[in-house]
């Protein structure tokens, strides 16, 4: 049951973040000066024929409802993993009391009841991310079944924490590196999600026959995956400090060559820019020489796979990314371009997940009671 709620709120998270893409692209961000209302109604009895038909208004508030949707979800996983952790292994009671305190703060916010004022915002938004980095380390260093409740309850604070930064976006007027950071945190979350559906899979659990891959490769795959995510974090800032106009041109700068020139080097946007499109080319030899290193060390088929997927993509995602240039921004080209880059990180993640499967031990209750009750021996 965990891994097939994890599997859809994968599905619902990509879709939600190709969903934020558009917002972005459409220019649909400030559809509504507020949150958590729209138009000083709460948002989800904010009437159908004030948004449905108004195409700003459609998309913007059509991607808060779905994160309400994706929010919904999460905390089910939650009850869930939590349920089906042993006694011994689950969080103490303090943290439940936080986890539920947390809950009410955005539950009362959806509905209208709770405005947030924004020093409270602030606020409450560090103390998630801190106690978010706090609970993905704890899971990494757990290596029992209990990790799966650890990586749902760091999925739920992480997932109260991008809603919250996308209010405060709003409610800023969209400043570029809160509307950069909004889309990294989604990413973020993505990938504690797909790291809960990877690890209750059943081919997770059984290990099959997984030949033994060097070090090396094993290191590539962690590299290309780094290298992806931060290409993802730079396209980030291209869209929203729209640094993509200042060069429409592909695959040269200009009609003066490749390069900017130094001149031009002086302002943020030619470097983000600039430094994005050369990373590409970084990114897509990474991705090839960790597909040879997989195939020719014999690595299991799903690694195979996921890594095949991204070697697939990354031409076609060039592409994309240079038609954005060719149609002055396009709508759908710069959505697909949001897309087919989140399949590309996922799938790296999943191969950079695979190739360090390590199976959770499974530890029964009866026994943990037997060895507390005869003095730990």
């Amino acid at each position: 049951m965990i891994h097939r709620i994890a599997v859809v709120l994968c599905v619902l998270t990509f879709g939600l973040i190709v969903w934020g893409g558009h917002v972005n692209t459409t220019r649909s961000g400030m559809a509504f000066p507020d949150w958590p209302t729209s138009n000083l109604a709460p948002m989800v009895t904010y009437s159908p024929s004030e948004w449905l038909w108004a195409k700003d208004r459609f998309w913007e508030h059509g991607h808060r409802l779905f994160a309400t949707v994706v929010g919904i979800v999460t905390t089910l996983l939650l009850v869930i993993s939590f349920r089906s952790t042993p006694k011994a292994q689950r969080p103490g009671r303090s943290l439940a009391a936080v986890i539920a305190g947390i809950f009410l703060i955005i539950a009362s916010a959806v509905l209208g009841i709770n405005n947030m004022p924004m020093s409270f915002m602030e606020l409450f938004m560090i103390a998630l991310g801190l106690l978010t980095v706090g609970l993905v380390v704890k899971a990494i260093k757990t290596d029992s079944s209990g990790r799966i409740v650890w990586l749902a309850l760091a999925a739920f604070t992480a997932v109260c924490l991008q809603g919250s930064f996308g209010g405060y976006t709003v409610r800023h007027n969209l400043p570029d590196w809160t509307s950069t950071s909004h889309g990294v945190l989604a990413q973020l979350f993505l990938m504690i999600v797909l790291a809960i559906a990877l690890q209750t899979s059943a081919s997770w659990r059984e290990r099959h026959s997984q030949a033994a891959l060097s070090t090396s490769t094993t290191t590539l795959a962690s590299v290309t995956w780094a290298l992806t995510f931060m290409q993802f974090v730079l396209g980030a800032l291209t869209r929203h400090t729209d640094s993509w106009g200042v060069s429409v041109t592909f695959p040269q700068w200009s009609d003066a060559g490749f390069f900017p020139s130094a001149e031009m080097l002086q302002y943020p946007q030619v470097v983000i820019h600039f430094i994005h499109r050369s990373l590409a080319y970084v990114v897509a030899i990474a991705i090839v020489l960790q597909f040879l290193r997989l195939r020719s060390e014999g690595a299991p088929s799903d690694v195979r796979r996921t890594s095949a997927i991204s070697l697939a993509l990354v031409g076609v995602q060039i592409l994309l990314g240079a038609g954005i240039l060719w149609t002055a921004r396009g709508e759908l080209v710069t959505t697909l371009h949001v897309m087919v880059g989140v399949v590309i990180l996922v799938s790296n993640a999943m191969t950079m997940l695979s190739v360090r499967r390590q199976p959770l031990a499974v530890i029964d209750e009866r026994v943990v009671r037997g060895l507390a009750h005869e003095g730990g021996r």
